[in-house]
Parts: structure tokens; C-alpha cells; sequence
């Protein structure tokens, strides 16, 4: 019988780490979490709040394109040794984020409204009525 897995929290710091691979000390050590991670040796747990801390500092303060945002973040989200809660939305609302939606934000609340209330929207954003399937509303019917 093998040993469990171990579980651990993943923060931000350690995503945009190796994301930027800025910091010749800390990158390597970002890089080695995530590589433990492919292998199998560990299972890491991101909470949504630190993606939405990871995607809001690489296009705030490194000025990253939404869809070079997408893109980086995406295969880290769809490794098989990440977990989160709703992972499948949050992969979707990345996907939004890179070709339709402007704010994370927004692409998560479209994600969510797809998947669990037939695209109904609450929201004064205009944009968000070209969001496929999302059917924005202002008031109530």
C-alpha cells in the first residue's frame, strides 16, 4: 500500500513565479512545486480567488493580454494534479475572457450563468448581451 498523496494550498506568488519565471531563486522553486505536481508526487488545491488574483495582477500591473492571460493559465488549470472548486467554469470563464469578455469577472459570472441558469444574467454591462448564449437582463421579467 503507497503513501497518499499530499495535498497542498498553491498562493498566487508561487503561480506568477513561474508564469513570469522573473526571480532567478523563486521561479526555480515555482517551477519545481509545479513540475512535483505533473509527476504526481503532490496535488495542488488553487481557490478561485487566488486565479482571480494571478489573472488581475498579470494584466494590472504586467499588462498581459487577456488572451496571453488565457492562454498560460489554461493548461495549469487543465493539469490532472490541480484541483478547485468548479474547475470546469473557471477554465470556461478563462475562455471568455480571452476572446469576448473584457474582466475576469464578468467571464465568471457568464460562466456560471451558462452552466446554471440557462444564461440568465443580471447586469448592466452591455457587452455581456454579445456573450453567446447569455441572455442579460436589466430587471426582472
Amino acid at each position: 500500500m503507497s503513501d497518499p498523496v499530499p495535498v497542498s494550498i498553491v498562493d498566487a506568488n508561487v503561480l506568477l513565479r513561474f508564469l513570469l519565471d522573473d526571480h532567478p531563486e523563486l521561479s526555480g522553486k515555482a517551477a519545481a512545486i509545479l513540475e512535483r505536481m505533473e509527476r504526481g508526487g503532490e496535488v495542488l488545491h488553487c481557490d478561485p480567488v487566488t486565479l482571480a488574483e494571478v489573472v488581475w495582477v498579470l494584466g494590472s500591473f504586467y499588462k498581459q493580454p487577456n488572451d496571453a492571460i488565457a492562454r498560460a493559465l489554461e493548461p495549469i488549470l487543465k493539469a490532472e494534479g490541480l484541483r478547485m472548486p468548479e474547475k470546469a467554469r473557471y477554465i470556461r470563464a478563462l475562455g471568455l475572457f480571452a476572446h469576448t469578455v473584457a474582466s475576469f469577472g464578468d467571464a465568471c459570472a457568464c460562466a456560471a450563468a451558462l452552466e446554471d441558469c440557462q444564461g440568465r444574467l443580471y447586469s448592466f454591462d452591455r457587452k455581456l448581451s454579445e456573450v453567446d448564449g447569455v441572455d442579460r437582463r436589466e430587471r426582472p421579467d
